[in-house]
């Protein structure tokens, strides 16, 4: 066990405690060293590679080696048949919620003071940073001579594309200019096509004649690399979305081998394995399909009523297990107010989801902390703005699109678009605390993956291809479930879709 273990630290990785338990409940004589060996090799291949050799990787590798089960590791002193996270206190904080901050009357100062106030949380973000400390204004740019240079923080209030050229008239408090950005900057050029309206940018330009300067250099806010907090145990949060209770083709055969995983009643030992030591759930809003949210709606409707699914939804919600914490958020298909910010889903509509056990209900987008882990949850309405005006993402690929919301620090870049947005007394939108994790949906495509420290986790859905998806031409990937190692921070993608 000695050379196992040192071949182990040799190799670059180090071991959690209960992967050392596991090692040494599986690794009996000649199996030891095969199994050590299909670790490595397990271990090597995800990327990013992992600090820490868990208890769950080992028994992948001894699933793989076909060493039988694993008898569950009691905890000391509380006897056989506890589950891990039975007997573990949750540890849940919540950091931001919009619920009761809520409230606009929509005039033309709620919009004036909505705007200044996302340019300051901005200019705020850029004053973090080295290289974009020293930001002049737009009247400083123009107000040298030809090829002057100028550094500022500025607002994009028009976007125009004409050949291979871009313009953007930008402003800031004080003065206004037409920005070009042309092609022989292949770099600046590519940032430039996807910036969209209403974006905050760092620019760095070059004079050239009028109010005309040519840009040298666009940068975004961006989230800086950082080392993502981790839990001290090995404990699991489960990332679900878009259930659409109601509709016709909600994966309900689906959604209940779900719930009995997390009960511990099917799967096989890696799996409840895992299951034992689920503590979080979190439900990314879209509980149910709602009425009249899109066209035709009642066409794809099971269910026409929407106090019934939400009574049908609470029959689901209370089969969690509960010593699990759930945390709800709404998506615009809840009974709640479609602009973003939302607040939680009142108690009228989903009263007996709140009944059924603990729940704790959020807005969205909320922040919360788990074991140690900062989660930023949002439904992602605004994901098919961005699709929809920024070349080179695909419906497919939604981990892109959520990257670049981290990168331009903004849930919701374009204002006016088909997301609806509330001018509220601040920008609640804008990712000002760098999240470990972000959790998104709405898409209907699960993914996942890690950007400077932050691990990006889509969750997918619970709903088959609706009539209206079909005309719109969106094809949906349901029944796979994004679980969260807390402690490794690696994200395993679970198979519901068949028994």
């Amino acid at each position: 066990m000695r050379r196992a273990v040192g071949t182990i630290l040799e190799a670059g990785f180090q071991m959690e405690s209960e992967a050392f338990k596991t090692l040494v409940e599986k690794g009996r004589d000649d199996s030891l060293k095969p199994l050590v060996d299909e670790v490595l090799k397990m271990a090597s291949s995800v990327q990013p590679r992992p600090l820490f050799i868990s208890a769950d990787l080992v028994l992948k590798a001894a699933e793989q080696l076909d060493l039988g089960t694993v008898p569950a590791v009691p905890v000391e002193g509380l006897g056989h048949g506890r589950r891990f996270a039975e007997d573990r206190e949750s540890k849940l904080e919540v950091v931001f919620d919009p619920t009761g901050k809520l409230g606009t009357t929509g005039a033309f100062d709620d919009f004036l003071r909505y705007f200044r106030n996302r340019f300051e949380k901005m200019s705020a973000l850029f004053q973090q940073r080295i290289d974009t400390r020293s930001a002049g204004t737009i009247s400083d740019a123009l107000a040298g001579g030809t090829n002057g240079r100028g550094r500022f923080v500025c607002m994009v209030v028009e976007k125009r594309e004409k050949g291979n050229r871009i313009f953007l008239t930008v402003d800031d408090y004080d003065d206004e200019a037409t920005v070009l950005v042309g092609d022989s900057n292949p770099s600046v050029w590519q940032t430039a096509r996807r910036v969209s309206r209403d974006q905050v940018l760092f620019l760095e330009t070059r004079k050239s004649s009028g109010k005309l300067l040519v840009a040298e250099n666009i940068v975004l806010p961006e989230i800086p690399d950082h080392r993502p907090g981790r839990a001290t145990d090995e404990v699991y949060a489960v990332l679900v979305s878009d259930v659409h209770v109601g509709s016709k083709v909600f994966m309900e055969d689906a959604f209940r081998r779900v719930l009995g995983w997390l009960k511990g009643e099917v799967g096989g030992p890696d799996q409840r394995y895992v299951a034992d030591r689920v503590k979080y759930v979190l439900i990314g809003g879209d509980l149910v399909d709602g009425i009249g949210v899109y066209p035709r709606q009642e066409v794809d409707l099971k269910v026409p009523d929407i106090y019934e699914q939400y009574r049908l939804a609470a029959k689901l919600v209370g089969e969690i297990p509960e010593h699990m914490e759930v945390i709800l958020i709404p998506g615009n298909h809840d009974a709640v107010r479609q602009a973003l910010p939302q607040p939680a889903i009142p108690k009228e509509f989903a009263g007996p989801v709140y009944d059924s056990r603990r729940v704790v209900s959020l807005g969205d987008p909320s922040e919360v902390r788990l074991d140690g882990v900062d989660f930023l949850l949002f439904h992602g309405t605004s994901l098919m703005d961005i699709l929809s005006s920024a070349p080179g993402f695909d419906y497919q690929r939604p981990v892109e699109v959520m990257e670049y919301q981290l990168r331009a620090r903004h849930l919701a870049p374009e204002y006016g678009k088909s997301t609806p947005i509330g001018p509220e007394l601040e920008d609640w939108l804008v990712v000002e605390h760098v999240p470990d994790v972000f959790q998104s949906g709405h898409v209907h495509v699960p993914g996942s993956g890690v950007y400077r420290g932050t691990t990006i986790v889509n969750s997918g859905a619970w709903q088959g291809q609706t009539d209206y998806q079909k005309r719109m031409g969106l094809v949906p990937q349901p029944g796979l479930l994004p679980v969260v190692n807390l402690q490794s921070m690696q994200v395993r993608m679970m198979d519901f879709r068949s028994e």
